[in-house]
């Protein structure tokens, strides 16, 4: 007899601007060796909003992650193979640095900080994320 059913378990997310980043990225990278794709052309073929495509690749090319080629015909292309990117630096690319909560950043403040009990604690588990992100490529995913 099966037991009492269980309600989903919350999860932590990626945002959608990175959600979106890796769509493009992984397409890119699918891509024949020299061939570009657009915005646009990426936007439409996985329903995508394209100007927050838009401005999401062009935090990849900023980044060095893909390359951006302007003009007739432009696009985007893979600078550095999926095996050689993180997802962590994808992530930084497309939201700067990443913190579970504010508090865990250089600049973060909370009324409660001189209080907090779980600060120190919040800060070591980010640190796991962010080493177990480091170890993640774009080719695994």
């Amino acid at each position: 007899m099966a037991g009492p059913r269980r309600a989903p378990k919350s999860m932590i997310r990626i945002s959608m601007k990175t959600d979106y980043g890796l769509i493009a990225l992984k397409h890119i990278a699918s891509l024949p060796e020299g061939n570009l794709a657009n915005a646009k052309e990426i936007a439409t073929r996985f329903n995508l909003p394209p100007n927050l495509l838009a401005k999401i690749l062009q935090n990849l090319a900023q980044s060095g992650i893909i390359e951006a080629q302007k003009g007739s015909g432009g696009g985007y292309r893979m600078l550095l193979k999926p095996s050689r990117i993180t997802l962590a630096q994808v992530f930084e690319s497309i939201e700067g640095p990443v913190h579970m909560v504010m508090c865990t950043s250089n600049n973060g403040c909370c009324s409660i900080e001189d209080r907090c009990t779980v600060k120190n604690g919040l800060t070591s588990l980010e640190a796991k994320f962010y080493e177990f992100f480091e170890t993640v490529t774009l080719a695994d995913v």
